[in-house]
């Protein structure tokens, strides 16, 4: 009875040694799949992305592409908000400083004025009889005071000079600052804005419509002294505009003229002889060889 029991062990042996052999390499659990998969198709598809950031490249992954810019464009705006404001200050100061002198200005000729009306009453006098008559120490305060005003005449004219200079060169740093600014605002919205354009500008708008360069320059300072970019954008638009214009009609003056040349050499057909008829009569032939071949026909057939 021993003998015959079956042993569980035993028989699971003999049951894996009689099992057919698995090839090792066959067998995989899909993650192999996938990684071989992977590796036949090169290598892993590539979640970052190319982006300039203050004039450096650098990659980065595609998900922080749209926070990036969007930071770029806030700094871009604060700096933009940042100068236009410091324009504004400037602006502003330039005003107050320009009142000032001009305030300065109207009173050094009010005085001024006074003055030469004092200077007025001694044009036309003379100091020997003034003193005969009103004796010596009244002719010395005389000319004491008209000493007084001449020296005043010559103080205001000076302090009349110095404001008109400093005004004068105020308002040219004025212009200067709203050129400035123009060039800045050009420069973000006008496609390749550069000093060359500029230049191109300048001589198609003296061409075109007889503005000077210096009224051109004008056109960019508002009275008040801010910038004004008006010219510039019209100009800039026309010129592109005609530019391209003329570039199509080059181009259509060229297919024209390769059309013409292709009208007035045709090409040859096949059968064609060497004048480049058809052979036979046609309406299409010249007179002449229409004819010629006519009578070569009539010839021929006279001698038949």
């Amino acid at each position: 009875m021993e003998n015959d029991a079956t042993n569980p062990v035993d028989v699971e042996d003999d049951a894996v040694l009689d099992a057919p052999e698995v090839d090792a390499d066959s067998y995989s659990d899909g993650t192999d799949q996938a990684q071989t998969d992977g590796a036949e198709d090169g290598q892993p598809e590539d979640d970052t992305e190319e982006v300039d950031w203050d004039g450096t490249k650098y990659r980065i992954p595609k998900a922080l592409k749209p926070g990036l810019l969007m930071q770029a464009d806030y700094t871009r705006k604060t700096q933009e908000l940042a100068e236009q404001r410091r324009h504004v200050e400037q602006h502003v100061q330039s005003l107050s400083q320009q009142a000032e002198l001009q305030q300065a200005t109207l009173e050094h000729r009010v005085n001024l004025r006074t003055v030469e009306q004092q200077l007025h009453q001694f044009s036309n006098t003379d100091w020997s009889n003034y003193s005969a008559q009103y004796g010596a120490d009244a002719t010395a305060a005389a000319m004491a005071s008209w000493q007084q005003y001449r020296d005043a005449k010559a103080e205001l004219e000076g302090a009349i000079a110095k404001t008109e200079t400093e005004t004068r060169q105020m308002s040219e740093r004025s212009s200067a600052n709203a050129i400035a600014q123009a060039d800045q605002v050009l420069s973000r919205e006008i496609e390749g804005w550069s000093p060359q354009l500029v230049q191109d500008l300048a001589g198609y708008a003296a061409t075109e419509f007889g503005i000077t360069p210096q009224e051109l320059r004008d056109s960019v300072v508002n009275p008040d002294g801010t910038a004004d970019t008006r010219t510039f954008k019209v100009l800039a638009r026309l010129h592109k505009a005609e530019t391209e214009l003329a570039k199509l009609k080059g181009q259509a003056t060229k297919a024209q003229q390769a059309a013409k040349q292709a009208a007035v050499t045709p090409a040859k057909a096949v059968g064609q002889r060497a004048g480049g008829y058809k052979p036979g009569l046609d309406d299409s032939l010249p007179a002449d060889e229409w004819l010629r071949r006519r009578n070569a026909q009539l010839a021929k057939a006279g001698a038949r």
